[in-house]
């Protein structure tokens, strides 16, 4: 009867909150700031050991800008997002995606990350490194979001005779990486491959450089799936790209479409 009437306003009922750590306390708060400062990002770059993979997984399922490499016969790969302020539209959202890359940091051997900001209208050096006290995120796992698991749903439903993988490996297009999202082939010719990258954020610039960047490394069995109205540049999308468009839902007869008019060129 005590929470009879809790909706109501004046009558909604208080509770104390958990007993909280001052030392978590600390941590949070330098998450924020560490994060707060990213949102006004013009660039940021991080160079790191271990578990790059993670990293640029979760930038990817953010849907931010970015590029990774890998330096040559060692395990130290670096990553460049775009910040914020770099862009034509300059997005809270976007924003508040690239600070959700820092507390996944904490999970590598070892990184560090430089970010030239925007403090007071004037820019600034931010530096994060491995030892530096920001509270970590949860252990990166395995994750699809909804918009990839309705497009593997609806690609092996749509297309029973092909063979459909999450999470391939990363394609190394002359030192550049790329994480694809998916691989898929028909499932008597495995030979006959393609890679399915969902593309979140992006600018023109962007996606011309990175059809560039493949074009050289003659990486032609890559379809990008980019986001209709994550347009952040001033401009539209190259032409003659292996490029579906798509609107909070990827249609898989658009992807098997483009894959087959490729595929017989």
């Amino acid at each position: 009867m005590a929470s009879l009437f809790a909706d109501l306003p004046s009558e909604r009922i208080a509770v104390s909150p958990p007993p909280l750590d001052p030392g978590d306390v600390a941590l949070r708060a330098n998450l924020a700031l560490a994060q707060g400062l990213l949102a006004r990002a013009y660039s940021v770059k991080v160079a790191l050991e271990g578990n790059a993979r993670a990293v640029a997984r979760h930038a990817t399922l953010r849907g931010l800008i970015c590029s990774a490499t890998r330096e040559a016969g060692g395990d130290l790969a670096r990553i460049e997002l775009s910040g914020p302020f770099a862009l034509f539209r300059r997005t809270l959202l976007y924003g508040r995606a690239l600070g959700g890359i820092v507390p996944v940091l904490a999970w590598t051997r070892r990184f560090r990350l430089e970010a030239t900001c925007d403090v007071r209208g004037r820019k600034a050096m931010v530096t994060l490194a491995t030892g530096d006290p920001i509270f970590p995120s949860a252990e990166p796992r395995r994750f699809d979001s909804r918009l990839e698991e309705r497009f593997a749903r609806d690609f092996a439903r749509l297309a029973r005779d092909w063979a459909i993988v999450r999470e391939p490996e990363p394609i190394d297009a002359t030192g550049h990486l790329f994480f694809p999202d998916f691989a898929v082939h028909p499932r008597l010719d495995p030979t006959q491959r393609w890679f399915v990258e969902i593309v979140g954020f992006w600018t023109p610039e962007y996606l011309a450089n990175k059809l560039e960047r493949l074009r050289r490394a003659r990486v032609s069995n890559l379809v990008l799936c980019i986001d209709a109205e994550r347009n952040l540049g001033d401009g539209g999308i190259p032409a003659n790209a292996a490029i579906v468009r798509y609107c909070r839902r990827i249609d898989a007869a658009k992807v098997l479409a483009v894959i087959g008019a490729k595929g017989t060129d």
